[in-house]
């Protein structure tokens, strides 16, 4: 059954791929500011751009069971370096620093996290597949928060996360700093001090080989207009 859905999955990536001059796989922490670039970059080039999201870890297993992606914007720096390593990808490099925020429906006024939490439904990316389920679990850690006195939901990405909490569904969420603005959050408690900044690394796929149009899109992620609006989407730039 797993193998007939990855195969159908792959199908139907086989087929967009062949409708767009680059296909891009992405974090879902980055999707918003993702489609902001490529609307940018389509408008400047005239070249079309395909967009599959997901959890980080998911994405990467689908580039090596052959799905045809050109390029992958991850949520850590981890999957590029395999994908270069073993060969499937051609280049890497960093291109933001996300960071996680905890949104909740109470404030905290005096309280901790701990007590307003206390009985609550709170939400946060699997770790094994979402950096940024990653970074929550260290979080929690920091905080000290005792997991037995609320309710967790895990789900697939920082994304899907994000969905929760907007539609009531959590009563507070670990997210990505970039998604705050499009959330309906009377508090916000910014992890930074608690939790560093997540690199996020890309990677041109060896699939991506002999396209030009892959490199345009590669050669652009890196120009001033293009770190602009990324430091504009709530991410930190990183270092030259």
């Amino acid at each position: 059954m797993k193998h007939a859905l990855a195969t159908f999955v792959l199908a139907c990536w086989a087929s967009l791929a062949t409708a767009a001059d680059v296909t891009v796989a992405v974090a879902s922490n980055f999707v918003t500011t993702a489609f902001k670039l490529i609307a940018e970059f389509e408008g400047e080039t005239g070249l079309s751009v395909a967009v599959g999201h997901g959890a980080t870890g998911h994405l990467y297993t689908q580039i090596v069971r052959g799905a045809p992606f050109d390029v992958l914007l991850a949520g850590d720096d981890a999957r590029p370096a395999m994908l270069l390593a073993n060969g499937r990808a051609a280049e890497t490099r960093a291109y933001a620093v996300g960071r996680l925020a905890l949104v909740l429906r109470e404030p905290l006024t005096r309280k901790s996290a701990a007590k307003v939490l206390e009985g609550k439904t709170v939400a946060l990316a699997d770790p094994i597949a979402a950096p940024y389920g990653k970074a929550s679990t260290r979080a929690m850690e920091r905080l000290k928060l005792d997991t037995t006195s609320f309710r967790t939901l895990l789900v697939i990405n920082v994304g899907q996360v994000a969905t929760l909490f907007e539609t009531g569904n959590a009563d507070a969420a670990f997210v990505a700093v970039s998604q705050v603005p499009f959330l309906d959050a009377p508090e916000v408690f910014d992890l930074e001090q608690l939790v560093p900044g997540i690199p996020q690394h890309a990677a041109l796929l060896t699939r991506a080989a002999g396209n030009e149009a892959a490199r345009a899109f590669w050669d652009w992620l890196a120009t001033d207009d293009a770190q602009d609006l990324i430091a504009e989407s709530g991410y930190e730039l990183p270092a030259k």
